[in-house]
């Protein structure tokens, strides 16, 4: 479960709000099946002058049902809509924790409602959260074209960080509707500096079935919460 949650989390800091579309993919949603990298850089300055940059570089995988395999270096996680369930593999220890996850179209289909609608270039809206949404227009990365949504949230002065000054924070996303997928985000915080997620080498042929699958040799470990609903259902 530590591990879902893990990736969960990563995830949805790589693709800012662009996670929504992937979240709301199921076997109900036909999208493009593709290979591609992900190249994650995060830039960090410091008072001092200092800058702390970390990259990581990733590869993902998608059916037409729209489901996904994300590798890291030491991890694997597959999220398969056909079986309703998401995986992750521990590459060093050779264990799969598999855990079942909600199928209902509609849930899906609350996620996409949510996504941010187009809006005139360059005008601005403001959400229920006072957040700003602006768009940014349509460009082409990786030979696709996409259109850019930009949310900025602030945090007022006094807040409970302590700030003494207002704290701004950018979201820039950029999807391609053909893909289904967020090309581009980068995500602007004072806090924690600026984290840009593109993905790079998009191949659109389908890939291997075999790559959705437990491969031979590793322990099958039921998440903790499988094991939960397990207990109340017996």
């Amino acid at each position: 479960m530590l591990g879902i949650k893990r990736f969960i989390l990563s995830f949805a800091a790589i693709n800012g709000l662009g996670i929504a579309a992937l979240a709301a993919q199921t076997s109900t949603v036909q999208t493009v099946p593709l290979s591609a990298d992900i190249d994650v850089v995060s830039v960090r300055a410091l008072t001092d002058g200092n800058t702390l940059r970390q990259e990581r570089r990733m590869k993902f995988y998608r059916r037409a049902d729209g489901s996904t395999r994300l590798e890291e270096p030491n991890r694997v996680v597959i999220v398969d809509n056909s079986a309703h369930t998401t995986t992750v593999l521990d590459l060093v220890s050779k264990v799969a924790q598999v855990q079942a996850t909600r199928s209902a179209s509609t849930d899906a289909m609350t996620r996409v409602k949510a996504l941010p609608q187009p809006l005139a270039a360059g005008s601005g809206l403001e959400e229920k959260d006072g957040a700003a949404r602006t768009d940014l227009g349509v460009k082409v990365i990786a030979g696709y074209s996409v259109h850019g949504i930009q949310r900025t949230t602030t945090i007022p002065v006094n807040s409970a960080l302590g700030n003494t000054s207002p704290i701004t924070k950018t979201m820039q996303v950029w999807s391609s509707s053909v893909l289904r997928l967020p090309l581009l985000s980068i995500i602007s915080d004072p806090l924690g500096g600026t984290t840009t997620s593109q993905f790079e080498s998009i191949s659109i042929t389908p890939p291997d079935n075999s790559l959705f699958t437990i491969p031979v040799g590793y322990r099958l470990q039921p998440s903790p919460q499988s094991r939960v609903i397990e207990s109340h259902t017996n």
